[in-house]
């Protein structure tokens, strides 16, 4: 009877036990669905720690970069103060090299100008010294038809002294013949007186004594016609040879003359050509001069070329140090752009965090109070008890550090602490494995 009596309190017994069972089971499905969302917020809040602290190291990375494009800035703006310095004495020096040209090219114009002027001294030297050329060729054209003359004026006199001696030796034999017929003469007016004394006597030999003195007078007439014949033959022969003396004098002064003005022609070409020598001289000093002018002001020039290509390549490094400059100032600029839309990220990662905390605390707090309601409900029936681990699972053997994982996780410490688990160590075999918890902490990796 008493079995009849206690029949329908054990159904309902355990009726409410299967009630409890299944509310166990609900409540076991509930907090392992929590204990997964716990899970997923736990790695959603250690993905958001890394992603935080790659964003700290990216910070810091970014901070290192603006600290490098502040140095290579102020670098850039020291080597622009450089450049600038060196520009400005560049300019100085590059005033100093104008100020050294001016004189220089001053000069070169003077040594030019001297130049031209030396250049036309020669050319009217050699004017001069072509027309002396022409002159000594004329005088040489004079003197050689001058020695022809002469040479026709000493051929002329030996014709005229050989003439003349001919004409003296007719002459003298004109003398021999007249003495002879003087001698003649008297011999016949002898003989004439002779005849005269014997007139009477011979005056057949008187007739023919002046028939051969008629004869006579005719060979003396004769005789005096060819003396005066050859006395102006000699007249003429002493005046040819006197024209002859004068015209070799006259030569001879004309030759002297051609000999002085051949001298002077070769003095005045001595002189040219010394005027020559000191123009070539003085003009190849002044060549040499203007030279060392040219050379001075290349050189000027080329130090006036290397301080424009210093300039320009100080300007270029000037570009170069503001690009640098301003490739510095846009990188930090962008680095601190970058550094502000860090500190949003960070800002909305610390949000994310915080909810992410909020959630998992909740998600705790909602597990507890699962925990608490199946404690409630096991001092309720007093029956109920957590299963069994398998054989198998017990027997299995693993490094597990109990103190340090109910530290480390304080929902399980909660669930051993209301007997939902035996141990830190049945949850790890059960459920923390799978739910990617560490049995031990983390060893650090060794450098």
């Amino acid at each position: 009877m008493l079995e009849r009596v206690l029949r329908p309190a054990r159904r309902q017994i355990e009726a409410e036990r299967d009630d409890y069972r299944a509310e166990y089971e609900r409540l076991s499905a509930l907090i392992g669905r929590a204990e997964y969302e716990r899970v997923l917020l736990q790695r959603h809040a250690d993905a958001a720690m890394a992603e935080a602290a790659e964003l700290r190291a990216e910070w810091d990375a970014h901070a290192a970069a603006r600290d490098a494009a502040e140095a290579a800035a102020g670098q850039a703006l020291a080597d622009a103060a450089a450049m600038r310095a060196g520009w400005e004495e560049h300019a100085a020096a590059r005033r100093a090299a104008e100020a050294r040209i001016a004189p220089a090219e001053a000069r070169a114009e003077a040594a030019a100008a001297e130049a031209a002027r030396l250049r036309s001294g020669w050319e009217e030297h050699l004017a001069a010294r072509q027309a002396a050329e022409a002159e000594s060729a004329r005088l040489r054209a004079d003197w050689d038809a001058h020695l022809a003359a002469r040479q026709a004026a000493e051929q002329a006199r030996k014709t005229a002294e050989s003439r003349f001696n001919e004409l003296r030796a007719a002459a003298l034999r004109v003398r021999a013949e007249r003495d002879a017929l003087l001698q003649g003469r008297e011999a016949t007016e002898a003989r004439a007186a002779e005849a005269a004394a014997l007139a009477g006597q011979h005056r057949a030999a008187r007739e023919a004594a002046e028939a051969e003195a008629a004869s006579l007078r005719t060979e003396r007439d004769a005789a005096r016609r060819a003396k005066a014949a050859a006395e102006a033959r000699a007249t003429e022969a002493g005046s040819l040879a006197e024209q002859h003396r004068t015209a070799r004098e006259a030569a001879e002064a004309e030759a002297a003359s051609l000999g002085a003005e051949r001298d002077a022609a070769r003095q005045g070409e001595a002189a040219a050509a010394a005027r020559a020598t000191a123009a070539a001289s003085l003009t190849e000093q002044q060549r040499n001069a203007r030279e060392m002018a040219e050379a001075e002001l290349a050189i000027l020039r080329a130090e006036r070329d290397a301080a424009c290509q210093a300039e320009a390549a100080a300007e270029a490094e000037a570009s170069k140090a503001l690009a640098a400059r301003d490739k510095a100032l846009a990188e930090a600029r962008a680095a601190v752009a970058s550094l502000a839309r860090l500190e949003a990220e960070h800002a909305s990662l610390s949000l994310a965090r915080n909810a992410a905390e909020d959630i998992r605390n909740h998600a705790q707090e909602t597990v507890m109070m699962l925990q608490i309601q199946l404690l409630r409900l096991r001092a309720e029936t007093g029956r109920l008890a957590p299963p069994e681990p398998d054989a198998e699972e017990a027997e299995e053997e693993f490094e597990f550090d109990e103190a340090w994982y109910l530290r480390k996780y304080p929902d399980v410490q909660a669930a051993v602490k209301a007997e939902f688990v035996a141990s830190g160590r049945e949850h790890y075999r059960r459920y923390g494995r799978n739910e990617g918890r560490l049995p031990v902490p983390e060893q650090p990796v060794s450098a």
